[in-house]
């Protein structure tokens, strides 16, 4: 069987990232940057990251209650599984393990985990797009020229933009529920997975905006503590680090896609390059690291559930 080009293409983009990473920095002055974190600042860090797989954990468990009632530590397994899979393979590729897990797991049908799955991604995009917004309120009113109150009010509206979304949602699922067609049938049947009420929608964003304003938090406070830069221009570069996980192409493990989406968000706030550039590797490294302890711990302590 040949191998998917898109393979080859990750595996080009980590060997030149690493060479890139040397011929720039050196691999060696990257790593020294490590002795600036105390290692109880780390282990605290860590543990914080902890608490956000289960944030991850308790979202997905709220969403797909009917199907993992009583089961939130097996899901919390399956859910540290995916992320692991997510972060370790390329082109996003590990997403495809949710859907396996679910029903191999919890008996829960792809035709409803996969299209749960997209819409908590988009989700997922669209609270790091207003946590980031939320943190450049003086850089807005400098573009605009608006007052402050409302830059406030503006961002206000956009965090309650996806309550429209809703109405707009139901009326499509009605329209195809009430149209005897095969293939609208299932096109309704996919959309059946989603919220049609807005408290199951308000929780799920309320998991999202939680979890991710947590694990930006603790990216951001570990880049400060490797560059020397200010929080709000830290966190804005974590921001962009992890939106760059839409990209349609990524290295192995992220590998530099991951590193340039953090240095894009920094360098808007003029630091150097290469300071951005050994920051981003180590925060990196920092993400990796908890992905291999936390899934090799929880999967340890945590049973499989047998087969329903």
């Amino acid at each position: 069987m040949l191998i998917s080009w898109k393979f080859w293409l990750s595996l080009l983009i980590f060997i030149a990232f690493i060479v890139l990473v040397e011929q720039s920095y050196g691999w060696s002055a990257v790593l020294l940057s490590w002795q600036s974190i105390a290692p109880q600042a780390l282990l605290a860090a860590v543990a914080l990251m902890a608490a956000s797989y289960l944030l991850r954990a308790a979202r997905f468990y709220d969403f797909f209650h009917q199907y993992c009632r009583g089961h939130f530590w097996q899901l919390t397994r399956v859910t540290v599984i995916h992320n692991f899979l997510n972060n370790m393979l390329p082109m996003r590729s590990g997403e495809v393990s949710f859907p396996l897990l679910m029903k191999q797991q919890f008996d829960c049908p792809a035709r409803h985990s996969a299209p749960a799955l997209l819409w908590l991604r988009l989700l997922d995009l669209y609270a790091l797009i207003v946590l980031s917004v939320w943190t450049l309120k003086s850089q807005l009113a400098q573009l605009t020229g608006l007052t402050e109150n409302v830059i406030w009010t503006l961002q206000i509206l956009l965090l309650a933009c996806p309550l429209v979304i809703l109405p707009l949602q139901n009326l499509i699922i009605g329209w195809l529920e009430n149209h005897n067609s095969g293939k609208l049938n299932k096109i309704a049947d996919l959309m059946a997975a989603l919220p049609r009420s807005p408290w199951p929608f308000i929780r799920a964003f309320g998991w999202t905006l939680f979890n991710w304003s947590l694990k930006v938090a603790v990216y951001a406070w570990l880049l400060q503590q490797f560059i020397g830069i200010p929080f709000n221009h830290a966190w804005v570069g974590a921001s962009t680090g992890e939106l760059s996980s839409v990209l349609p192409i990524h290295g192995v493990a992220g590998a530099g896609t991951y590193e340039a989406g953090v240095v894009a968000g920094l360098v808007l706030w003029a630091t150097d390059a290469k300071a951005a550039l050994a920051g981003a590797v180590n925060l990196h490294l920092f993400v990796l690291g908890c992905t291999l302890l936390l899934t090799t711990l929880m999967t340890v302590l945590i049973p499989r559930r047998p087969k329903p």
